[in-house]
């Protein structure tokens, strides 16, 4: 399916990497940081969404093992032992009543001697049975079941995978989102310092006689647009920080960014994203799994449709043991005790089939025909949108590294321009108020170039998403 499936051995290294690298991050000096690529593994082995649909594989997992044992002999053992207290003692044969036989040396000799019971059940009771029963001939619906098992299981595994990307995709998000509003901020300081020197120049010019208040009030409201942008930075970071800290298991507070904003415009091969995102889709394998899912579906209800017979093969071994018991002259029943076993062997086929049901398994057969024809639908539109997506996501990362590429342009312009009013102020040949203006044009530009590198990030993690590929 084009996934990397992290299972058995290699689930529980990337675990422990994690663990590791969290601990080793935990002791290290702040300084060393966190990097991008950091976050991703320690995300991956702390996400509790993760672990769910890890749990949901397993399950389907065994389930898939259930399906496959049916195709497998069945045997049950059945044992069972009783005991009457009070059973029928039958009747009594007196001495002598059958009469009486001539014996040579003694005479006559009474039939029986003395008194015996006749008919008397026993006290115990014995009885074991194994059964084997085997699967001949199913019209393919043992062979059926197990294929949809097993598409339960790649069906959950492409939930896994989904979530695996989704994890990333809001680590990427929390950790560039605090990468802008740390950035952002250190700017917009700098810029409320600006603003408050010109503010102060102002009303020191008002206060001289050679200002307006009115140019006062403009200062002093473009520096509360720039405070207010500030605190919006601020608290924006410390969201994205707590998002980033939740995802990683980490502390917010003592999380240091260590990966910043990529300098070159990554190299996009569209027809190759394409191609690799029809292969990698997990919403393209959701589609093939449910049209595959489909077809097993319309081949059980066919394997039980009308006249088509299921064979089976079945085994029965019983034993059956009792004790009886033979009361003589009224001795105890224990006295003349005897234990007998009777055993069978069943050899039997089965033949189970409908012969009728109003129309009902044809009925099911054409529900199951349509779904599979819906499933296949549902699989070529999902290509598509694969490939739509990509074609937007393409365009978000170009027009990002376009409109990238003519912000950094005005920030080099607003640098030069800085540059030259800080040596016309100094010397003599510019204004304060020229040299202000030039460092807020210098800041603004600064924050539209960080804000286009954060846009390029969305637009080339959106890609990563689909494709299952990190750029």
């Amino acid at each position: 399916m084009g996934f990397h499936r992290f299972q058995g051995p290699a689930r529980a290294l990337l675990s422990l990497a994690a663990l590791l690298c969290a601990a080793a991050m935990a002791s290290a000096d702040g300084a060393a940081g966190l990097t991008i690529d950091q976050a991703f593994q320690l995300a991956q082995s702390a996400s509790e969404a993760i672990r769910i649909k890890d749990l949901a594989v397993r399950k389907a997992r065994l389930a898939q093992r259930e399906a496959e044992a049916r195709a497998w002999p069945r045997v049950d053992l059945q044992a069972s032992g009783s005991y009457l207290a009070n059973p029928p003692t039958g009747y009594t044969v007196k001495a002598g009543s059958l009469g009486s036989i001539p014996v040579q040396g003694v005479g006559l000799v009474p039939m029986p001697t003395s008194d015996f019971s006749i008919g008397a059940q026993p006290y115990d009771y014995f009885s074991v049975a194994a059964t084997l029963s085997q699967p001949l001939f199913t019209w393919g619906k043992i062979r059926a079941a197990i294929d949809a098992a097993a598409l339960l299981v790649q069906s959950a595994d492409t939930d896994l995978v989904a979530q695996r990307r989704d994890i990333e995709r809001e680590v990427h998000r929390a950790y560039f989102g605090a990468l802008l509003a740390q950035e952002s901020a250190k700017i917009l300081a700098a810029l409320s310092e600006t603003a408050a020197e010109i503010v102060a120049d102002r009303q020191a010019a008002l206060d001289a006689g050679t200002g307006t208040r009115e140019s006062v009030l403009e200062a002093k409201s473009r520096k509360a647009q720039v405070d207010s942008r500030l605190v919006e930075a601020e608290q924006s970071g410390a969201t994205a920080r707590e998002s980033l800290g939740m995802l990683t298991g980490l502390d917010p507070a003592g999380i240091v960014l260590a990966t910043g904003f990529r300098d070159a415009a990554a190299q996009l091969d569209e027809a190759a994203l394409r191609a690799r995102a029809e292969e990698a889709s997990t919403d393209v394998a959701g589609s093939r799994i449910r049209q595959g899912q489909a077809q097993k579906k319309l081949a059980l209800e066919q394997g039980g449709a009308l006249l088509r017979p299921d064979l089976a093969l079945g085994l029965s071994l019983a034993a059956t043991g009792a004790q009886n018991y033979l009361v003589l002259n009224g001795a105890p029943p224990s006295s003349g005790a005897s234990t007998s076993w009777t055993w069978d062997l069943v050899i039997s086929l089965s033949v189970k089939m409908s012969v009728f049901d109003g129309s009902e398994s044809a009925a099911r057969i054409g529900e199951a025909e349509q779904d599979v024809e819906a499933a296949g639908q549902a699989l070529a539109q999902s290509r598509k949108l694969a490939r739509l997506a990509i074609r937007r996501s393409v365009e978000a990362a170009r027009a990002a590294d376009a409109d990238l590429a003519g912000k950094l342009a005005a920030e080099d312009y607003a640098a030069e321009r800085e540059k030259n009013a800080q040596a016309a102020f100094d010397g003599g040949m510019a204004s304060r108020a020229d040299l202000r203006s030039a460092q807020i044009l210098l800041g603004s530009a600064r924050l539209d170039r960080l804000l286009a590198q954060y846009t390029r990030e969305e637009a080339l993690a959106d890609i990563a998403r689909l494709t299952g590929e990190r750029l």
